[in-house]
């Protein structure tokens, strides 16, 4: 994932989400959860295929 900014609905700011949270979906794919880095509120999340 780019380095995209995201405004987060908490802090009301623009932030650069980090990645907080990573879940195996399936033997294939990853599902990663990017939070606010100052308040950890989830502001996306993505899945992402392992090779």
């Amino acid at each position: 994932m780019g380095q995209r900014t995201v405004v987060c609905p908490n802090c009301k700011k623009p932030v650069k989400p980090v990645e907080c949270n990573r879940k195996n979906q399936t033997r294939r794919y990853v599902v990663i959860t990017y939070c606010c880095p100052k308040c950890g509120t989830e502001l996306l999340t993505e899945r992402v295929e392992v090779h």
